[in-house]
């Protein structure tokens, strides 16, 4: 017999409000629908997950080194956005002890095997997700992954996502959005994914990059 799991970064608390561990804000940064600064979005998120930022939602108010950088950058990829490579220089220029691994090319059955992995080591991955006959990808904040679990075989089949072009995660819920990547035989993965987010809007995507972020585990954040 098998029964459906989600396993969460260790650093995520779910609860009445999805937050960070050792913290009371809520880790959502909502991005408007009219600006090109997902990553950086995504990034205040994994930040506040880490324990490095406070509170995602007060970024423009506050002095601090790394909430005035990510403020700063933010005015400057408002309109254009940034690529995955600009994004890990940009979390090595932080200097707050956190490093990146880089899949930028490759296919989305090779991007979803890299989430996989770099999730299974404990650490948090910003993907990037394209809608199928777009060409605009969006940057999401990948936080755990959903399967099934038969006796010790666990079998993943869909990523639990922070979308900060979403709504906030409903009350007791662990994400804003799903990936789900399996094909209806087990094993198979597709070529493209089913994306949900917590409106109900459904579409047709690939993961076409990944930047991996190793975490520590840190008190409580500044």
């Amino acid at each position: 017999m098998s029964f459906v799991v989600q396993r969460l970064h260790s650093l995520i608390r779910p609860g009445l409000i999805l937050g960070a561990a050792r913290t009371k804000n809520a880790v959502h940064s909502q991005q408007s629908r009219w600006d090109s600064a997902c990553a950086i979005h995504c990034l205040a998120m994994l930040l506040n997950i880490c324990g490095l930022v406070s509170d995602p939602s007060q970024i423009a108010t506050r002095r601090r080194r790394l909430e005035v950088a990510l403020w700063r950058k933010t005015a400057e990829i408002f309109q254009k956005g940034m690529t995955f490579s600009e994004l890990a220089s940009f979390i090595s220029e932080l200097d707050c002890g956190l490093h990146t691994k880089l899949f930028e090319r490759g296919s989305h059955r090779e991007a979803i095997g890299f989430v996989e992995r770099e999730l299974t080591r404990g650490r948090l991955v910003i993907g990037s997700v394209r809608a199928v006959g777009d060409t605009q990808s969006h940057a999401v904040v990948v936080i755990g992954v959903e399967g099934f679990q038969a006796s010790r075989q666990f079998k993943a089949h869909t990523l639990l996502i922070l979308d900060p072009a979403a709504g906030p995660p409903e009350a007791m819920a662990t994400c804003n959005a799903r990936l789900h990547y399996t094909g209806k035989q087990s094993g198979q993965l597709p070529r493209y994914a089913r994306y949900k987010t917590v409106s109900g809007e459904m579409s047709s995507v690939v993961l076409n990059g990944a930047v991996a972020v190793a975490v520590a585990e840190s008190g409580k954040p500044p």
